[in-house]
Parts: structure tokens; C-alpha cells; sequence
């Protein structure tokens, strides 16, 4: 299948499992390797950038459609803030509203912060159908849009540096728009007209993924130490190395040949991405209350056994009939 078919391929597939990696990585690595903590970082662009290709590579999208795809949002933030409940009532003798955590959670607070890449996602798909219906048949527009939304990234990137701290941390990553509208608008842009990218060579790709790869993982961390005295992964999806670094990777994945016999396998493992998302945090939680991985190798091996063990979890309610609605969107 090629990559450039507006419809599910395994290459979509692909990124996602890269992207669910990557998040967990960023999560259970840390700091206690900056080289891998920023390579790590890619995973959400990664997420946000599938997403647009697959809504835009759709000829029309209304709010019916947009609507159900909230509610299965809501359902699922709303019911793991629920189950969360339990054990903050069992082991801190606390009562708590699963409405309120549910909110907070969509804006990055409470037992459940990662869930506040739901709340960007419901934001976007409330005024998805009014941008898909002007950028849809009119390129020109989209990659304006695209344009314009860069460059906020950028400017609010340079003034950061500039100002010695980053802006962003005064608004919860739910609310970054610009930054997340980006990523998914220029997915949507690459499911209309990726054909730009393979003007260039596999190789050719290659090469320059590598070398924007180095600069841009020297430069973060670089700019984190000294010009915006703040070293978290989250500060540096709006910088143009990154930028670039984000686009070329995702490109890249969704260009690389992928064997027949492979792609059932890729398929599979993609549907418990979400999973996996939502389960890795609580296993982070659990077990850093008795070990806390000491040196890069132990990180590593960490890191893909909270992935493992998530996938595990993650397929197990899979299977289960109505709990499956829990891993799914």
C-alpha cells in the first residue's frame, strides 16, 4: 500500500507505534539522559501529525461525525478518572469527584495529567469541520494557515529565549493551540499533497533526517542549559529545529517500504496504542514507588518494560467486552 493513499496504511500504523514508544520514553527515561529524553520527544507531534493526515485524507467531515468522536473522548477520560477513585480512596483516605478530576485532567492536573493530550484533541475537533470544509479544496489556504501557525511557534520559541524562560509554561499543554493546530493541520497538509516529498530520494531523506537529528538534539539542549533555563521536553516543540526534526521523521516513517507480511503485525500492535497511552503512567506511578532506574542502561531496559507490560494490560482489556471501550477511541 502506498504511503500517500488517503486511507489506513500501515505506514499510519507504524508511526503511531513509534510515537507510543517515544511518549513513554520521554516519561520513564527522564532527565537521567538528556540525548534520549529529546529524541523522545517527537512522540506527541508524532500524535498530533497522524491525526491530521487521517481527518484530512476524509472528503468531509460534519459534526455529527466530530461530535461522536468527543463523547468516546469524554467517555474514556471520565470512566479512568472514575476507576481512579478507588485506590485514592482505599490508600489516601480521600474522597474525590471523578467530574472535577476529569476536568482537571484535561488540563494537565490531578492523578491523570496525560490526559490533557484528550483535551487538545477535543478543542481541535470542535472547529475541525469549519477549517477541514475552507483548507480541504483550497491548498492555498491550508498551507497559509500552516505558515502562520509556524510562525507563532517560532516567535513565541525566539521570545523565550530572548525573555530567559519559556512562555509556554503559563499555559496547561491543552491550551497550546497554536502549537498542536500546527501539527495537525500540516499532517493534514502532507495527506493532500506529500507528493512534494518524494521529490527527494530515500536516501537523500535519510541523510538529512540524521543530520537535523544531531543539530536539533545539540541545539535543545544547548537553549534549555542557557537561554531558557528550563530543560523539560515540553518547552521545545515550538523551535524550528524541531520543527523541521518532527516533519522530516514523521515523512520519513510514512514513505519507508513496509513488507506484506509485516503489516498485519503493524496493524495489530497500532490498535493498542491508545492503550498503552493511557496505561503507562499509572504503571510509571506505581513503580517508581519502589524503583527508580540509576543509570542509562537500567532506563532503557525500563523503559520497554513499562512499555511491555502496558501493551500487556492494554490487549487483556482489549478482549474484554465492554472494558474494551476503555483502551479504544
Amino acid at each position: 500500500m502506498n504511503a500517500i493513499e488517503n486511507k489506513r496504511n500501515a505506514n499510519l500504523d507504524l508511526i503511531k507505534i513509534v510515537a507510543c514508544i517515544c511518549v513513554v520514553g520521554l516519561h520513564a527515561v527522564g532527565m537521567g539522559n538528556y540525548t534520549l529524553y529529546y529524541l523522545c520527544d517527537c512522540g506527541v507531534p508524532l500524535f498530533f501529525l497522524v491525526n491530521g493526515y487521517l481527518l484530512f485524507s476524509k472528503d468531509k467531515i460534519d459534526y455529527p461525525y466530530i461530535l461522536r468522536k468527543i463523547f468516546k473522548i469524554v467517555k474514556v477520560v471520565f470512566f479512568w478518572n472514575l476507576i481512579i477513585t478507588v485506590p485514592v480512596l482505599i490508600f489516601r483516605r480521600k474522597v474525590v469527584n471523578p467530574f472535577k478530576l476529569s476536568f482537571d485532567s484535561l488540563l494537565q492536573k490531578g492523578y491523570l495529567w496525560h490526559f490533557w493530550f484528550f483535551g487538545a484533541l477535543i478543542l481541535i475537533y470542535l472547529v475541525l469541520p469549519i477549517l477541514h470544509h475552507f483548507f480541504f479544496q483550497n491548498k492555498l489556504y491550508h498551507r497559509l494557515g500552516c505558515l502562520f501557525l509556524m510562525c507563532m511557534c517560532i516567535y513565541i520559541s525566539a521570545s523565550s529565549m530572548i525573555k530567559g524562560y519559556p512562555l509556554h509554561k503559563f499555559v496547561p499543554q491543552s491550551l497550546r493551540l497554536w502549537t498542536w493546530l500546527f501539527f495537525f493541520l500540516t499532517g493534514g497538509l502532507l495527506a493532500v499533497s506529500s507528493y512534494y516529498v518524494y521529490r527527494i530520494s530515500l536516501l537523500t531523506h535519510s541523510i538529512f533526517l540524521l543530520i537535523i537529528t544531531i543539530i536539533n538534539n545539540t541545539a535543545v539542549k544547548k537553549i534549555g542549559y542557557y537561554l531558557i533555563h528550563d530543560r523539560l521536553a515540553e518547552f521545545f516543540y515550538d523551535d524550528l529545529t524541531s520543527i523541521i526534526w518532527y516533519i522530516l521523521f514523521f515523512t520519513f516513517l510514512l514513505r519507508i517500504p513496509i513488507k506484506e507480511n509485516l503489516k498485519p503485525f503493524i496493524n495489530s500492535l497500532s490498535q493498542q496504542t491508545m492503550g498503552i497511552f493511557i496505561i503507562h503512567p499509572i504503571l510509571l506511578t506505581v513503580l517508581h514507588t519502589i524503583y527508580i532506574p540509576a543509570r542509562t542502561s537500567s532506563a532503557i531496559l525500563f523503559w520497554f518494560g513499562i512499555v511491555l507490560l502496558s501493551l500487556i494490560i492494554s490487549f487483556v482489556l482489549s478482549k474484554v467486552p465492554i472494558i474494551n471501550t476503555l483502551v479504544k477511541l
